[in-house]
């Protein structure tokens, strides 16, 4: 193997068009930022305009490498016309998708199992996994050999926490479907992944920036902190890219070491 042949580009994904769900804020703005500045097209998508726009108007400030161009889309993931129009809007603008970061949802009403209720359940599954069910779908029906789908899923859903019985399942969901689709996706050249990130400091994880909330799990994080939401993103990058070309199937575990406690 030559020496141009294992150098690293400054630009791994120009030329590459990629979507990004959840582009608004925390770890689906900083995986916007992050595949952009490494030189991707982005389809950005989110349900809050104010907050994609914003996501938007950053990205702009960053001089665009050669034919590198954003769009921007209000979508609720949940609602699959929705989901299936974005993504033809997509193929119909930029000729292609290469790749899919699905980040979805957040956590839905919490309490103990035995107090939740059907609309609870149903509110949660629609935030977290029809969601990524819609998304998969509409990109797997558009995409090529060599594409690539990355969903975000949960630590949570590996080793389970109190109260948050259905948030847990719902992200769990996702890396069975993540399993399944990779079985059914990699004959046809398409590599699906997943990455299951621990306690990640995000507008919705802290809420005012208060860390006592989610103390008690960087307490036994063995990293000693929290994760920020552009370390997710560069494991989603990771597995977006030719450099994971033989990896799908996978959940990626980024969580500074949270669930080797229990290995």
């Amino acid at each position: 193997m030559s020496e141009t042949t294992l150098q690293a580009s400054s630009y791994p994904f120009l030329g590459k068009v990629i979507s990004v769900t959840g582009a608004g804020s925390g770890i689906g703005q900083a995986t916007a930022q992050l595949l952009y500045a490494r030189g991707a097209t982005v389809a950005l998508a989110d349900i809050n305009p104010s907050t994609l726009a914003e996501t938007a108007r950053a990205l702009k400030e960053v001089p665009a490498q050669q034919g590198q161009l954003i769009s921007t889309t209000v979508v609720d993931v949940t609602n699959e016309d929705d989901v299936f129009a974005w993504t033809k809007d997509i193929i119909s603008t930029f000729g292609k998708l290469d790749g899919a970061a699905n980040i979805p949802g957040g956590t839905g009403p919490l309490g103990p199992l035995a107090t939740r209720t059907a609309a609870n359940f149903d509110f949660t599954v629609n935030l977290n996994l029809r969601s990524v069910f819609n998304c998969m779908r509409a990109q797997l029906e558009q995409m090529q050999a060599g594409s690539s789908i990355v969903s975000v899923s949960t630590g949570l859903a590996i080793q389970a926490n109190q109260n948050m019985s259905l948030y847990c399942s719902s992200k769990g969901a996702i890396n069975s479907l993540t399993a399944a689709a990779a079985r059914e996706s990699g004959p046809k050249g398409i590599r699906v992944n997943a990455v299951a990130p621990g306690v990640i400091i995000t507008p919705g994880s802290t809420g005012d920036g208060n860390l006592a909330t989610i103390q008690p799990a960087i307490d036994v994080t063995p990293l000693g902190r929290a994760g920020q939401a552009v370390e997710v993103a560069k494991a989603i990058a990771f597995l977006l890219s030719s450099d994971a070309c033989f990896v799908s199937g996978v959940i990626l575990r980024c969580d500074g070491g949270y669930l080797s406690l229990n290995i």
